[in-house]
């Protein structure tokens, strides 16, 4: 059980995740340990990241390296991204994984790479593994046992902080950070810290992927303090100074009297 999320930003790309990984018995759940390889980057320009089976992640993080060394990526972006998907299915089936009617693979992952110089964000839905390229209008993305938490917060972001749009890298690591600490705050398990970010991003001219220490994590952490306590303070001043000074509404008119004129 986990929590990813990415976001498809004007100078790059942002991916991350929480540090829990479960135990179990089948689909029972036993034990939750911490586990601080969710995201991995390959060759130093391909992150990948995945919801669902370690084992099945371990197989599909493996299909993604060779697709990388053989060039596929070349290919372009939708033919790169349908290619992994038609592999992951064959490969996974091949030894007995099957799609429930249901709930379909129960496995889903997120690519980013440099695809024709451009970054490029793809989902691989939890279903089928479908891929999905991000673009401009649907420029984030949330999966995984927190995703309800983290999707509607993740909307949230991209219309306050990011208006609506392509965020910066920047902006995409305050958003995506409070998005996973909002899910282990209030998931009820199989979630928890800490939280592990990766970006994409343009240094000395050539796009680089790369895993964000801890320390570089402390400013976001700031940014994401310093923006909730000015929601608390509108909260406990602005809103308290407003109703004392708006004169209260005229009553409704009860149904059935007339006014009188």
């Amino acid at each position: 059980m986990t929590v990813i999320v990415g976001a498809l930003c004007s100078d790059g790309i942002v991916i991350g995740a929480d540090s829990m990984s479960t135990s179990g018995n089948g689909r029972n759940p036993l034990i939750q340990v911490r586990s601080d390889d969710k995201i991995r980057v390959i060759d130093g320009k391909v992150i990948v990241v995945s919801t669902g089976s370690i084992g099945l992640a371990q197989r599909f993080e493996s299909i993604v390296e060779r697709s990388w060394q053989e060039e596929v990526f070349e290919r372009g972006c939708q033919e790169c991204g349908t290619s992994i998907a038609a592999h992951a299915r064959q490969e996974f089936t091949s030894s007995g994984v099957y799609f429930s009617p249901g709930a379909g693979l129960d496995f889903g992952a997120m690519v980013a790479a440099p695809i024709y110089d451009t970054p490029e964000l793809v989902e691989f839905n939890t279903f089928d593994l479908q891929p999905e390229r991000k673009t401009r209008r649907r420029h984030w993305v949330a999966m995984g046992a927190g995703q309800t938490f983290a999707d509607p917060f993740l909307a949230f972001i991209s219309r306050v902080l990011w208006d609506s749009r392509e965020p910066t890298v920047a902006a995409a690591t305050v958003g995506l950070c409070w998005a996973i600490e909002h899910a282990i705050h209030y998931a009820p398990g199989g979630v928890g810290p800490p939280v592990r970010l990766a970006v994409l991003r343009r240094e000395a001219g050539e796009w680089r992927a790369t895993l964000l220490e801890d320390d570089a994590l402390q400013e976001p952490r700031q940014h994401i303090a310093e923006i909730e306590k000015r929601i608390g303070f509108y909260a406990s001043d602005g809103l308290a100074n407003a109703t004392a000074s708006a004169p209260p509404p005229p009553p409704a008119p009860t149904a059935g009297t007339r006014e009188a004129g």
